[in-house]
């Protein structure tokens, strides 16, 4: 029985480790862009409004305490209110500015939801599909503001 016990123990870690995401569903890898965020604070959060529900990280550099630099969200949209919102899919998005202060778009990307190693795809600047990912992390980044101001830069 103790042996039993372990292989399932292995085979669960294991699938845990081929999904390569956290307890709270994001994933551990991020895209090569970015770079190592291991050292960054972190305030993360949970929302539900009646239009969306899901989950938030956004990071603060060491260099750059008054300012994310890096959000990362995963919504589910409840009532879309387009076809492009109908059209978008759950799951995990990325934002970044690589270069704070400069006047270029932010980086984004949607994270592949095919089981197996984390896929990152970006979401090109000047596309509809980019156009939404901004619009609705305002929104994740309004639901979040509207919350004490407990634990934020």
């Amino acid at each position: 029985m103790t042996r039993v016990l372990a292989v399932v123990l292995v085979l669960l870690l294991g699938a845990e480790a081929l999904t390569q995401t956290d307890t709270a569903g994001f994933a551990t890898v991020l895209p090569a862009g970015v770079g190592d965020v291991s050292s960054w604070a972190v305030v993360s959060g949970d929302f539900e409004t009646s239009r969306a529900k899901g989950a938030y990280r956004f990071y603060v550099s060491p260099k750059r305490q008054a300012m994310y630099q890096l959000m990362r969200y995963d919504i589910q949209i409840l009532l879309p209110e387009n076809d492009l919102e109908r059209g978008r899919l759950s799951g995990e998005r990325l934002v970044f500015a690589a270069r704070p202060g400069t006047r270029e778009p932010l980086l984004c990307w949607k994270r592949d939801t095919a089981p197996g190693p984390v896929v990152w795809r970006p979401v090109p600047a000047g596309t509809d599909a980019y156009r939404l990912e901004m619009v609705t992390l305002i929104q994740v980044l309004a639901v979040h503001n509207s919350l004490p101001r407990a634990g934020r830069p």
